[in-house]
């Protein structure tokens, strides 16, 4: 597990700090019409992992395909969970025009913490979960600033990564465990996942193609069609994208 430590090694004040990035792109120069619309399926329902490793909810075969990066720790990727949860789902993921994928781009202990929690149950869950943990952000920086910083501080070590105990003990601290246990994953669960190393080298492989792949700076960052759209990183800037995109 030594290459996690790289993961580890990032600064938990990252995670308290704005996200977000330029972006090198531009994605989004396909045109599809409303027509297209394939309703035989209750897409919003279907949900699959991917080869590379994200979560991509809708049809897999339409013409518009959403991947965001996402971190659990920046708070600009919570308010686009927020605010784009809703409309993107029911005007373009169960018209069968979307999918969206969801592909962690983890930057610090915490975060790493709540996406190998997110990731635990598969797929069928993932965005339940996802757009829970999103939405209990705050508390989670109040608890682990609340925490005691010396135990915190003795977690980022190379030898609490490499026996397991690191991810567990970020997620006890900042109330994950017991937050979880409310969404269907017990505290033995949830504490195995935490320990997962498969699970913690598909998230440092999935940040180091994002990086060498899509240059990626910031989170969050999203591909249309597999091409980085630049400028965006909310909800309102997206949209716009979608709205030019179908005519």
């Amino acid at each position: 597990m030594k290459n996690h430590w790289k993961i580890a090694g990032i600064g938990l004040a990252m995670a308290l700090a704005a996200c977000g990035g330029e972006t090198s792109a531009n994605g989004g120069a396909t045109t599809v019409s409303a027509d297209d619309a394939n309703t035989s399926r209750n897409w919003v329902e279907v949900v699959s992992k991917t080869d590379e490793g994200g979560f991509r909810m809708g049809n897999p075969d339409a013409p518009i395909q959403i991947v965001e990066y996402a971190s659990l720790t920046c708070s600009h990727c919570a308010t686009f969970a927020e605010e784009s949860f809703e409309p993107l789902t029911e005007n373009y993921v169960s018209q069968g025009l979307a999918s969206f994928e969801v592909r962690n781009f983890v930057r610090d202990p915490l975060d790493l913490s709540a996406a190998l929690l997110s990731r635990c149950n598969g797929a069928e869950p993932f965005f339940t979960l996802n757009e829970r943990l999103f939405a209990n952000q705050v508390p989670m920086f109040e608890a682990i600033q609340g925490a005691d910083q010396a135990q915190l501080q003795a977690l980022s070590t190379p030898e609490a990564v490499q026996s397991g105990a690191a991810f567990v003990g970020f997620a006890e601290a900042a109330g994950l465990i017991d937050f979880v246990g409310g969404l269907g994953i017990s505290p033995d669960q949830a504490r195995q996942c935490l320990s997962d190393s498969a699970a913690l080298e598909e998230l440092e492989q999935m940040r180091a193609q994002a990086m060498s792949q899509y240059n990626l700076a910031g989170t969050p960052t999203f591909l249309i069609n597999g091409e980085v759209v630049q400028g965006v990183s909310n909800w309102a800037g997206l949209q716009a994208r979608l709205e030019e995109m179908v005519e």
